[in-house]
């Protein structure tokens, strides 16, 4: 929250308890991680959805490149059950090739010089060209094969791998995997300085919820060095700046509407649940604003998203208990989702040559 200007605490939920609790602080870091979770098919877990950028959003900070939204060339998609599960980039690097349901080799068509090798986006537009002009296998993805390679070199270098599909029924050094493009990982986010600082005093941000770090495209393994590097700095500001400052008055008029805001959703008697928000707007994420974009696509989105923000005050959770509930912490969520979704749609309008 936020007096004069400054950040001065934060209201929480005990999920064990249901309690509400109020962090009375002098500076915060934001570390929340990405929203993946926005779109149907995605590597990140259930917790990615967009919170620290409708936070910082609310409270006034800046935000940058919300429409760059990176999606991993290979996740699963057999079987249903792990779909968007990522398959490591190692698997092509040890020398995975990708084939259509004809069993081609349709890397030479897109990028003949580095094939399985180009850059995700690259290879994330060629994967979902094959698919979508229907030379996809029947799951909806396309092969990615190394069962030309070595048995013991798949056991040596890519055990994760291998483990991860034998548990699924399938052995990769006999059989294909069947991959597509999955959501993956934000390049827009809350922006930052040097110094791990946004445009509010007090707050600092760190990892996938910054913006402007790796461009509209990043590299493989730099996110990591991202969270280190930045975690590191924003940490060590907050921590400078709250011994330098004072803790501001606690604001109890901030604090109650917090709190009536969050109960708000366990008094409504009827409504709509927040499994069926979620599932429409995942879905109209990944069908208008996925890997593709169009003008009228991003405008009928950006219109479909405006009726779902007029539903979100009738959001009916069931379960009336405030401990566990892990319907009702859903619910409060959807709403920092729906708010990230019109950003990332609305930015991606904007730029125009993101869209076809």
């Amino acid at each position: 929250m936020i007096s004069r200007g400054k950040f001065d605490g934060a209201v929480a939920i005990d999920y064990k308890s249901g309690n509400f609790m109020f962090f009375r602080a002098k500076a915060v870091v934001l570390a929340s991680g990405g929203a993946g979770r926005l779109y149907k098919i995605t590597t990140n877990a259930a917790q990615d959805t967009g919170n620290g950028y409708a936070i910082a959003y609310r409270i006034g900070a800046k935000l940058v490149d919300m429409e760059m939204v990176q999606f991993h060339t290979t996740g699963m998609v057999y079987p249903k059950s792990h779909e968007g599960q990522l398959v490591t980039e190692a698997v092509r690097g040890e020398g995975g090739i990708l084939l259509n349901i004809h069993k081609e080799r349709f890397m030479h068509r897109y990028e003949p010089k580095l094939l399985e090798l180009a850059g995700r986006d690259v290879l994330a537009r060629s994967i979902a060209t094959e698919i979508l002009e229907g030379r996809g296998t029947p799951e909806g993805g396309v092969y990615l094969d190394i069962s030309h390679l070595p048995a013991n070199l798949i056991e040596e270098r890519l055990s994760s791998m291998l483990r991860q599909f034998l548990n699924v029924g399938v052995d990769i050094r006999k059989q294909p995997m069947q991959v597509a493009p999955t959501a993956h990982h934000f390049m827009g986010g809350v922006q930052i300085n040097e110094n791990a600082e946004t445009n509010i005093v007090g707050i600092y941000a760190a990892g996938e919820v910054t913006g402007g770090i790796h461009g509209g495209n990043r590299l493989g393994g730099n996110a990591l060095a991202d969270t280190q590097v930045f975690g590191k700095i924003a940490g060590q500001n907050a921590a400078e700046y709250a011994l330098k400052n004072s803790l501001l008055p606690i604001n109890k008029k901030h604090i109650s509407h917090e709190i009536r805001h969050a109960k708000s959703f366990l008094e409504n008697k009827e409504g709509v649940r927040p499994f069926e928000i979620k599932k429409r707007l995942t879905s109209l994420m990944w069908d208008k604003v996925g890997i593709f974009r169009t003008e009228k696509g991003l405008q009928e989105a950006i219109t479909e998203i405006e009726r779902i923000k007029k539903e979100i005050p009738n959001i009916w959770v069931m379960d009336k208990r405030t401990r566990y509930n892990r319907e009702w912490i859903e619910a409060l969520e959807i709403k920092n989702m729906v708010m990230v979704a019109e950003m990332v749609a609305k930015a991606a309008l904007m730029r125009k040559e993101s869209s076809l």
